[in-house]
């Protein structure tokens, strides 16, 4: 399993990201430009979108974008 630690942004389902980051203690910042930034493992990222798909009502998954 892979655990480097990427930077994150996403504009998708912000409301339902936000809540899943802080029920599990992952830092998060805001900005328009880039909309939601955290820092995570790519595993986590991954399973965040299949969770917010199944669990949290999103309809489609979220569109989570690397920060270069």
């Amino acid at each position: 399993m892979e655990t480097d630690i990427k930077r994150w942004h996403t504009q998708s389902c912000k409301d339902r990201i936000c809540f899943y980051l802080i029920i599990r203690g992952i830092a998060f910042s805001y900005t328009p430009d880039l909309g939601i930034v955290f820092e995570a493992p790519k595993a986590f990222v991954d399973l965040m979108a299949t969770t917010l798909m199944i669990a949290y009502g999103c309809s489609l998954k979220p569109i989570i974008n690397e920060l270069k």
